[in-house]
């Protein structure tokens, strides 16, 4: 009898950045270093999740508008990082083109 496999979902790094902003805001969190303690990773690893909300305002309203979770890795973190710094024209014309993007 086979195992059944359960259904992988993948969190939206946006939606994800702008709940772990909103906990630290909240005061729930004291800092960077105490959310990354009680998350069990680096303080490193939350910088870089919270860097995305520096992306354009248009640019993370589309990536928010697919969803959490995500059914696959559509948009990463990583897929994001490079594109932070970024002009926010280039930025937006990156995401108007979705498809090439999105795209594995």
């Amino acid at each position: 009898m086979g195992r059944i496999k359960p259904i992988r979902t993948y969190r939206n790094p946006v939606l994800l950045a702008r709940e772990w902003k909103k906990m630290l805001e909240s005061g729930e969190y004291a800092s960077q270093t105490t959310l990354a303690r009680d998350l069990g990773i680096s303080r490193v690893r939350v910088s870089q999740i919270l860097r995305l909300l520096r992306l354009d305002p248009e640019v993370l309203e589309m990536i928010a508008g697919l969803g959490d979770p995500l059914n696959s890795p559509t948009v990463t973190e990583r897929k994001l990082r490079p594109i932070v710094n970024l002009p926010r024209e280039v930025q937006k014309n990156l995401f108007r083109g979705g498809e090439r993007f999105f795209s594995k």
